[in-house]
């Protein structure tokens, strides 16, 4: 009976130790880890302090409050179809016809819709007008901006969009289809032609002009205007300045001849 009571007794003092080492190995976990999170969230607390002390964009009452807030207003990555040729000032040229064309129609691209943004107005030229390869065509609006762009073409304008005066909006819904501005009968197609790009040599254009503004400008606001993966922040330019407006246009839209 005393043996039986003693190994009870010996039992009883190993269950208990083990308990009390895996409290307070336990407790000691629970600490190490309240630690490591307490660290961990005055590095990401340091961090953020530092990205707003660097990127001058990041602080509130700037362009934009955070990286967060400015996806929220970026546009779908840019789009430019196989099937139309482009011209530099970002006005695109359709083909209609089989051997012999008889009209060209011609539009404003993806890029152009998502910088200007809601476009609240087109102003159409008159039927039968004289338009020459790189002088302005129509005019567009939105806030407290207007952008002329610039016929890909030249010829007489044959016909217009007529449904973009009662819905400026197709030209950001669909700028290549249901959004055509105009159709013209070239006048000098075959010596034209070649100076318009495909999809593929208009992308590379695009890159190149990007390139060629980063250097030149130092200004985070150009981020904004070429985000990554070929973003644009949607209707940025009525949220730029007077100035920088002014050199976009003259760079992307009115580039030099």
């Amino acid at each position: 009976m005393v043996l039986i009571l003693v190994f009870l007794t010996f039992l009883f003092a190993i269950l208990a130790g083990s308990i009390a080492r895996h409290l307070v190995q336990k407790r000691e976990v629970s600490m190490a880890e309240v630690q490591k999170a307490n660290f961990f969230y005055g590095h990401l607390k340091e961090v953020r302090k530092n990205e707003e002390a660097t990127v001058p964009w990041l602080r509130r009452g700037e362009l934009a409050l955070s990286p967060a807030a400015a996806a929220q207003g970026h546009g779908s990555p840019l789009q430019f179809p196989k099937d139309v040729y482009y011209h530099k000032g970002h006005a695109w040229a359709k083909l209609e016809g089989d051997r012999r064309v008889k009209a060209v129609k011609v539009g404003l691209d993806d890029f152009t819709q998502q910088v200007m943004g809601d476009i609240e107005t087109i102003e159409l030229p008159p039927i039968g007008l004289e338009l020459k390869q790189g002088e302005a065509a129509w005019k567009i609006r939105h806030g407290k901006r207007d952008l002329s762009q610039l016929a890909p073409l030249g010829g007489t304008v044959v016909d217009v969009n007529e449904k973009l005066i009662q819905d400026p909006s197709l030209a950001n819904r669909s700028p290549y289809e249901e959004g055509w501005i105009l159709k013209i009968k070239p006048s000098r197609l075959g010596e034209e032609m070649p100076s318009l790009m495909d999809s593929f040599q208009f992308r590379v254009f695009f890159d190149q002009v990007k390139a060629k503004l980063r250097s030149a400008i130092s200004h985070p606001t150009l981020g904004m205007v070429y985000g990554d993966g070929e973003e644009v922040v949607r209707g940025i330019a009525d949220r730029l300045d007077e100035k920088l407006w002014r050199i976009l246009v003259s760079q992307l839209f009115h580039p030099p001849k």
